[in-house]
């Protein structure tokens, strides 16, 4: 039964480039800054029909292109690729944080993602607040924490320091709670 369905996947971006910034790759200051932005607009006033559309480059970026691929209840999935890759592209698409370009997706269930570890964890709160406060983050009720409780906390072997601040956490069992 499939839980997850993908077909012809794409998300493009549009860059723009600022071509009277490339080559300068030097430290800007504040004052440098502000000075360019009053020129730049004294020009506007001055000249206010007269575009410049030189100044900037649109260029076309495919994160994703053509994707498809399809997940079963009880699969177990690996997302590896090299930087740019478009992993965490995907992630967002699947979990509706971003719309995709073109492409379908279905999926049966609730779908979440966490892209950075730690997401959704307060330092100052204790292990057992942020196992609450993590799950209402991926959307689980409170009864469904409960029930998971136990499972968790036995998981990420976290039972003596459960009402110990994450802060004061060695990282393994920052990571272990985390996933």
């Amino acid at each position: 039964m499939s839980i997850i369905k993908v077909e012809n996947l794409s998300k493009r971006y549009i860059i723009s480039h600022d071509r009277q910034a490339a080559g300068a790759f030097r430290y800007k200051s504040l004052r440098d800054s502000l000075s360019r932005s009053a020129s730049a607009l004294y020009q506007r006033f001055r000249h206010p029909f007269t575009l410049n559309p030189s100044r900037f480059t649109l260029e076309e970026f495919w994160a994703l292109k053509d994707i498809n691929f399809e997940i079963n209840q009880g699969d177990r999935v690996g997302i590896i690729g090299r930087n740019g890759a478009g992993k965490s592209t995907l992630l967002k698409i699947l979990s509706r944080i971003t719309e995709p370009t073109t492409g379908k997706i279905q999926i049966k269930g609730r779908v979440a993602s966490l892209l950075e570890v730690g997401t959704g964890f307060h330092p100052e709160l204790s292990g057992r607040e942020n196992i609450y406060l993590n799950g209402a983050v991926l959307g689980m009720t409170r009864a469904e924490i409960k029930r998971k409780f136990y499972e968790i906390v036995v998981f990420a072997e976290v039972e003596k320091f459960l009402d110990t601040p994450v802060k004061f956490y060695s990282s393994g069992m920052y990571v272990r709670l985390v996933y």
